[in-house]
Parts: structure tokens; C-alpha cells; sequence
């Protein structure tokens, strides 16, 4: 070991504890925020490990019911239906190829990608914001 790096592990060692301190400070100071994404973050591992939306029982055909109404002459109200749809979200922009970047593009920036929302998403939680990168919907 050089010198040099003697000197580097020395440095690093000894800003360890007040980085440690620091962090832990700002976790206790958003203590409220830091317990809400607890919650999400739990609630999200508690839906992934038991939700059944792969195993849901496809519904009854809409024209058996409907078919024998009209057929009787029963007159149907006309109705709209507006659709809202969201846009594109940061974690469809982290976790999904979609369609505006190659296989090759996304695994390129998968990993740069996971890096950057994990640490934004540790910025949220010691800066007391609420927002969240992953839980957005």
C-alpha cells in the first residue's frame, strides 16, 4: 500500500462518523416523512408478496347480459365515457423499456439509471420530501 493510499482510507475513515451522524440527524429531523415511505415502501412489499391481479376470474360476456334486454325492446340511455390516462412516470422511465429506446439503449441505461433514481429517492427521504421516485401512483 502506498502512501497515497494510506492517506485516502485515512481521509475516508475519518469522515465516516460525522457523514454517519449527519445522515442520521436529517433521518431524525424528517422523522414524519421517513416514517410515511416506511409505510409505502411496506405496503408495496406486503402487495407484491400477496396481491392475486395474475390470477383474477374473467368476467361475464356484457352482450349476455345486454343481448336479452334489447332484444325485448327495452330502450337504452346513451352515455359517454371519458378515459383519463397519466403520462409517462419516473418509474416506467426506470423499470420499462417502452417503445421510444431500443433493447440495447435500455441495458445500457438500466443500471445508470437505478443509481440515479435510488439516490434521488434517498435525497426525498433525508430532505423531509414527501414525493417519492418509485411510488407515484
Amino acid at each position: 500500500m502506498t502512501e497515497s493510499d494510506e492517506s485516502s482510507s485515512t481521509m475516508m475513515a475519518s469522515l465516516s462518523r460525522p457523514i454517519l451522524i449527519l445522515v442520521c440527524g436529517m433521518l431524525l429531523y424528517n422523522l414524519p416523512s421517513v416514517l410515511y415511505k416506511a409505510r409505502l415502501t411496506f405496503r408495496g412489499i406486503m402487495y407484491l408478496m400477496f396481491c392475486n391481479d395474475k390470477s383474477w376470474k374473467k368476467p361475464q360476456d356484457p352482450a349476455s347480459i345486454i343481448g336479452p334486454f334489447i332484444e325485448s325492446g327495452g330502450k337504452i340511455e346513451k352515455k359517454t365515457i371519458y378515459f383519463v390516462r397519466h403520462g409517462e412516470s419516473t418509474w416506467n422511465d426506470t423499470f420499462n423499456k417502452g417503445q421510444h429506446r431500443s433493447a440495447l439503449q435500455f441495458a445500457l441505461g438500466f443500471i445508470p439509471g437505478l443509481i440515479k433514481a435510488v439516490s434521488y429517492e434517498s435525497w426525498l427521504v433525508l430532505t423531509g420530501r414527501i414525493d417519492s421516485w418509485f411510488y407515484d401512483s
